[in-house]
């Protein structure tokens, strides 16, 4: 950790205030689907919602362009020329394509294929999606709220590792998560936002994986 980063326990005092509260910058600041506990309800929970109903969502996307335009405010992502409709409509071809046959499979898949599947995603999710490979920020911050089972690492720091080189980041991140486990990790927060079923589902969800560990790390820098 370089000196300017802030030290674990700072992180994990600092992040519950944007786990629960809404983000001021999206809109009025007072919108409730912008926090972060929304966002795994709105993205993670509708697939979830999605995978219970058949996959079936009476011909709209099974994730809602203003649910990535929130994504792409709160958690500051570049613009990436492709309107929200548009990707919104990409997304959905990934998801069917990709998420859809692997999704029941995803809780039980062993540890180290759980790493290569995140890595294979993150890589076809760039490009089906934005066709390329300089939108990594992007695409991993997608997924991290998208797929919360699997060990994706969001990218944030160019300056290490090109954006072109997720295996490399994302080892680089396991080899980090592993410092900061102990001194982080002995609590989960709870949900707050959505029914309580959708409560129950993140609060569980939070409780079973390493998404709150991996969620502080992406804090240092």
């Amino acid at each position: 950790m370089n000196a300017l980063s802030p030290a674990p326990q700072a992180v994990a005092i600092e992040l519950p205030q944007s786990w629960q509260q809404p983000h001021p910058d999206f809109t009025s600041g007072l919108d409730a689907r912008s926090s972060e506990n929304a966002l795994l309800v709105l993205m993670y929970g509708g697939l979830e919602k999605a995978a219970r109903y058949g996959w079936l969502n009476a011909g709209r996307t099974l994730i809602d362009k203003t649910y990535l335009r929130i994504l792409w405010i709160t958690q500051q992502l570049a613009p990436t020329g492709i309107s929200f409709d548009e990707l919104a409509s990409r997304l959905d071809g990934f998801i069917r394509r990709e998420l859809q046959p692997r999704w029941d499979e995803l809780d039980s898949l062993e540890h180290d294929a759980r790493h290569e599947l995140a890595i294979a995603l993150v890589e076809e999710f760039q490009a089906q999606v934005f066709q390329g490979t300089d939108q990594l920020e992007a695409a991993t911050s997608v997924l991290f709220f998208l797929c919360p089972q699997l060990p994706v690492f969001r990218y944030t720091d160019p300056q290490s590792v090109p954006a072109s080189d997720y295996p490399a980041w994302h080892q680089s991140c396991r080899q980090r998560l592993i410092a900061l486990l102990p001194q982080v990790c002995s609590t989960t927060p709870f949900a707050h936002y959505g029914t309580a079923q959708e409560q129950q589902l993140i609060t569980r969800l939070l409780a079973q994986s390493d998404w709150w560990p991996r969620r502080l790390l992406s804090q240092q820098r």
